[in-house]
C-alpha cells in the first residue's frame, strides 16, 4: 500500500471520528466511487486513484491536498490554536485560526510580475464562531455593521457580537453570511438578499465568472463575478450582472487590496422583483389561452 493510499484511509477515519461522514457508502459516493472499489482500497488490493483525489478535496475543501499527496502540513486547514485563550459568549466562542494573512508566507510564480504584492495567500480566517456541538456557526454581517467589519474582521469580539445563522447542506468549509444593498448583481442577486459565502484560502483559487463576496480596503464589502488576471497583471477584474454598465461599470482591484475573499455558495432572497415587460406579455397570452380552452370545453359538452 502506498502512502497516499494510507493517508487516504487516514483521512476517512478522521472524517468518521468527526461526523463529518456517517458510513463507508456515504463517503464512496461523495467522492465518486463504488463501495466494492473502498473495500478494495481499504484491503490494499488497489491504490486510489488520482478522480477519488480529486473529488475528495473538491469534496472537502478543507482537506490539506499537499497532506494528502506529499504527507506536508495538516490534514485539516482549520485547525485552531489551542494555545489561545477562546472569547466566551453565552454559547458560542470565538476562536483566532492558527494561520492568518499576516502570518502565511508569500507565494511567488515565475509568471507574476515583479510589481504584484505577494499577499496572494489569505490563509483562514482570523476569527471563527464555534457552537455548543463545536461546529462552526454562520456568522452574519448587517449591512448597519459592514463598515464595522472592514475594522473588526480580525476582532474576536466584534465576531461574536454578530449574529449567527444555521443553513443546511454547509457543511465543509468555514462560511460567512453578508446582507447585501443595491442592484448591481440584479437580477442575480436582490437587493437586501443574504449571500453565504464559503472562505477561499488563496486569490490563485478564484475561478473566472463564479461570485464571491470580497471584502477590501478600497471598495468595502462588494458581491461581484470576477475575472483572475492575478498572473497577468496583479489585478482582479469585478463584474456586476447589471446590464446598466455605466452606473455599475467593472472594478479594477490591485491583489493586494484583497482582505477577504468568500466563495458564494447560497444566497436568501427577500425581494421578487415584477417580471420584465417579455414576461408579462407572455403571462397574459398564457393567461388568455387558458380562459379560451375553458371556454371551448364548456362548449363542447
Amino acid at each position: 500500500m502506498n502512502d497516499i493510499t494510507k493517508r487516504f484511509l487516514e483521512l476517512y477515519e478522521y472524517l468518521k471520528s468527526h461526523n463529518e461522514i456517517s458510513k463507508q457508502s456515504e463517503f464512496a459516493e461523495r467522492i465518486g466511487i463504488s463501495s466494492s472499489s473502498f473495500t478494495e482500497i481499504s484491503k490494499g488490493r488497489s491504490g486510489v486513484g488520482l478522480p477519488a483525489i480529486q473529488n475528495t478535496v473538491l469534496q472537502f475543501p478543507w482537506v490539506s491536498s499537499d497532506w494528502l499527496l506529499k504527507g506536508d502540513g495538516i490534514l485539516d486547514t482549520r485547525a485552531y490554536n489551542i494555545g489561545d485563550t477562546p472569547m466566551v459568549g453565552n454559547t458560542n466562542n470565538t476562536y483566532y485560526t492558527q494561520k492568518t494573512a499576516s502570518n502565511v508566507s508569500p507565494k511567488y510564480t515565475k509568471t507574476v510580475s515583479p510589481t504584484v504584492s505577494p499577499t496572494r495567500e489569505l490563509g483562514l480566517p482570523k476569527v471563527v464562531t464555534i457552537g455548543e456541538n463545536e461546529r462552526e456557526l454562520i456568522s452574519l454581517v448587517p449591512v448597519k455593521a459592514a463598515a464595522g467589519y472592514l475594522n473588526g474582521f480580525g476582532d474576536a469580539e466584534y465576531v461574536e457580537s454578530l449574529p449567527t445563522i444555521r443553513m443546511p447542506n454547509l457543511g465543509n468549509g468555514t462560511h460567512r453570511a453578508f446582507e447585501i444593498k443595491g442592484h448591481s448583481m440584479s437580477p442575480t442577486i436582490h437587493n437586501s438578499s443574504i449571500s453565504i459565502g464559503r472562505w477561499v484560502e488563496s486569490l490563485d483559487d478564484i475561478r473566472d465568472r463564479r461570485i464571491y463576496i470580497i471584502v477590501t480596503k478600497s471598495e468595502g464589502i462588494v458581491v461581484k463575478r470576477v475575472l483572475n488576471r492575478i498572473n497577468e497583471s496583479g489585478k482582479l477584474i469585478l463584474i456586476s450582472d447589471n446590464q446598466q454598465k455605466k452606473e455599475y461599470p467593472n472594478i479594477i482591484l490591485d491583489a493586494s487590496d484583497v482582505l477577504e475573499l468568500w466563495y458564494q455558495r447560497a444566497n436568501l432572497a427577500f425581494e421578487f422583483p415584477e417580471p420584465d415587460i417579455i414576461n408579462n406579455r407572455v403571462n397574459d397570452l398564457e393567461a388568455r389561452l387558458s380562459l379560451f380552452e375553458d371556454k371551448i370545453k364548456h362548449l363542447l359538452k
